[in-house]
């Protein structure tokens, strides 16, 4: 038999939990529908929604970047985070795989990794992690436009050194301007 403290204990237990929501937008009527789907495990507290920034989740694998918000609960009676996760999920009228609860030991062991960047196809520079680690500074500022300059002066010399010089255009060119270049002619009457 347990003795009577072990059941004040229990009794006075709460059970915490941390819904992330994936794809909705968190105003006061969507936590009020919350905590009406959380009623029969008697919501002790519920915190404020933290908007996580926006960005690739692990725990919602095929959305891409997305707005994430996520907020603490506290119940008084004991439950699984399925039921919490299908509760929430029917009662916001959004897709399961958006929300994600975890108890509030499984959150503190979770270990936080970003998601890691796509490589892009395209060459875009932003999403390549493996650039080189060299200093960029020969390439901007002073040292590149003097290297600029010394570039151009030795093209200059090479086309002169060549003796290509430019020959005027041998098509005929229309030198008469749209505008004034033709007389008018007036149309004559007919009929007099």
């Amino acid at each position: 038999m347990k003795p009577f403290t072990q059941y004040m204990a229990e009794m006075n237990r709460k059970y915490e939990f941390v819904i992330r929501i994936a794809g909705c937008e968190m105003t006061e009527d969507t936590k009020s529908k919350i905590n009406s789907a959380l009623g029969m495990y008697v919501v002790e507290t519920m915190g404020t929604a933290k908007r996580l920034p926006i960005q690739e989740h692990n725990d919602f694998v095929g959305l891409g970047p997305c707005e994430v918000h996520m907020f603490e609960v506290t119940l008084k009676y004991p439950t699984i985070t399925p039921q919490i996760r299908q509760l929430v999920s029917e009662k916001l009228n959004i897709s399961a795989k958006n929300v994600v609860v975890r108890t509030r030991l499984e959150e503190d062991q979770f270990d936080f990794v970003p998601a890691e960047p796509k490589k892009a196809s395209d060459g875009s520079l932003l999403n390549n992690p493996d650039l080189e680690a060299t200093s960029g500074q020969d390439l901007v500022g002073d040292h590149r436009s003097m290297g600029m300059i010394k570039d151009l002066q030795s093209r200059n010399y090479e086309f002169a050194a060549k003796g290509e010089v430019s020959k005027p255009a041998d098509m005929p060119q229309n030198n008469t301007s749209p505008v004034g270049s033709r007389p008018v002619s007036k149309p004559t009457a007919k009929g007099r």
